[in-house]
């Protein structure tokens, strides 16, 4: 894994926990050096002084990625602390429980505004700096839910599906500027966020490792996700390696979407 990034600067949004942390964590043993930004900013430095531990460059920045001004600060500080950025994880997200007659109009805005304007607002705050240096990768966090039915997650489906669309209209748009848009799309991988939206949807009644347990009968390969699923193959589109992958949205979910989600699973 060593030197896949290296002397790249990568921004990771959500970085304060779950995907977001473990994929700074991945990053910065490859080399780069890493902008961990989050709304919770203790949490944004808990994953820098964790990054530091191996001496790995890197810096916390506070952002609510559904403020557009706060998504342009955030690419400021990167650009004066390291000069340049070259790639970009929009990985922020929220959870986003209830079905169309159900969800508030209030829930359903802030669900849009964090999951898909906040990809669209952390992706413009970047590309100018990628487009003057004609290079730069991002890869923003989707979902299965951006890609098959999933039951009861209204706002977040079409946040998600949102993403996809994204992801490849601006691929076409930059790629004559030598930057590449991807996304990846997990199924269930137990992090914080998840473990979230499962008690919303009382799932967890018997305990987390019980619920989760649960959950990966449904997928094909028997299991539910882990970190390292995501964050490796975030390492991957964010490297040289995948330099001619562009505006794909790639499902890393144990074959569920392939399979079908079936209703009352």
């Amino acid at each position: 894994m060593v030197d896949r990034l290296a002397d790249k600067v990568i921004v990771i949004t959500g970085a304060g926990s779950g995907i977001g942390a473990h994929t700074a964590t991945i990053c910065a043993q490859a080399g780069a050096a890493v902008v961990c930004a989050d709304v919770d900013l203790a949490a944004a430095e808990r994953t820098v002084a964790s990054l530091a531990e191996s001496g790995a460059r890197s810096l916390a920045v506070q952002v609510d990625v559904s403020n557009a001004s706060a998504a342009d600060a955030m690419a400021a500080t990167a650009l004066e602390a390291f000069g340049k950025i070259d790639g970009l994880f929009a990985n922020a997200g929220i959870t986003g429980e209830g079905s169309v007659t159900s969800v508030s109009l209030a829930d359903w805005n802030r669900v849009i505004a964090v999951n898909l304007s906040g990809v669209f607002l952390s992706c413009r705050a970047v590309l100018p700096s990628m487009v003057a240096a004609e290079s730069g990768a991002i890869v923003a966090t989707s979902s299965i839910g951006g890609l098959v039915g999933v039951p009861n997650i209204a706002a977040y489906a079409a946040a998600k599906g949102g993403v996809t669309g994204l992801v490849r209209q601006m691929a076409v748009d930059y790629a004559p500027s030598g930057v590449r848009v991807n996304a990846i799309c997990p199924g269930t991988i137990p992090t914080p966020l998840v473990v979230s939206a499962y008690k919303q949807r009382d799932y967890i009644a018997g305990g987390v490792d019980e619920a989760f347990a649960r959950a990966a009968s449904r997928f094909p390969l028997g299991r539910v996700g882990t970190l390292d699923d995501a964050a490796l193959l975030t390492l991957y589109l964010l490297s040289d390696e995948s330099g001619w992958m562009t505006g794909q949205s790639l499902a890393v979910d144990g074959g569920v979407s392939t399979a079908g989600w079936q209703v009352g699973q």
